[in-house]
């Protein structure tokens, strides 16, 4: 654990030393959401809207957190952002509710079926390629013990993944500071069209 959280601290010190003044970061967010448009406002993947994920955030808003942190991180290490974006939208595709799942289904290990569900779904509606395929499949590791990720977005994926799970959970209610602390109110307000629960 103590490494991953290094892993992020230094990605994150390595964003905060360019410095980025408003208008570069209105253009990343423009670019980020360009790489990701299509998937986002798909009529499958808007329904994740209707499943709650971790603490308040639902399995559409998480998606979204994962997508942008994937973008941010993996542009600043020089990998394929685009993919990671794209794939970060659909890595939890899976279209139930996980906290009710195991009661009607019988199926008790959501946590190491999802990404195959996931993976289904995301390729009945869109051309992946083999980055995003590696993303999605593999983005439990380590509770997938052998689903390891292939690709460096993969373990970008994974990392971005816990990073945003653990926050999201720590997060009990809409105007819990934890969210406000790590920016993740910053993606869904500039967002807030898409993730509107009513819609």
């Amino acid at each position: 654990m103590e490494k991953l959280q290094k892993t992020i601290t230094e990605l994150n010190d390595k964003l905060k030393k360019k410095n980025k003044t408003p208008e570069e970061q209105d253009e990343e967010f423009e670019q980020f959401y360009e790489c990701i448009k299509d998937i986002a406002i798909h009529p499958v993947v808007l329904r994740m809207k209707l499943y709650p994920h971790h603490g308040v955030t639902n399995c559409y808003q998480h998606c979204l957190h994962v997508s942008y942190y994937n973008y941010i991180w993996c542009k600043a290490l020089g990998l394929d952002a685009r993919s990671a974006a794209r794939a970060g939208m659909l890595h939890d595709l899976f279209l139930y509710d996980w906290h009710t799942h195991a009661k009607r289904t019988g199926d008790h290990f959501h946590g190491m079926t999802h990404p195959k569900r996931a993976l289904m779904n995301a390729e009945k509606f869109f051309d992946l390629n083999s980055i995003e395929r590696d993303i999605i499949i593999n983005h439990m590791w380590p509770v997938t013990l052998f689903s390891v990720p292939r690709t460096k977005e993969g373990w970008i994926t994974t990392l971005a993944d816990k990073y945003c799970g653990s926050f999201e959970t720590a997060q009990r209610k809409e105007s819990d500071p934890v969210k406000k602390k790590r920016g993740m109110d910053r993606i869904v307000e500039r967002f807030s069209y898409l993730v509107d629960t009513k819609r």
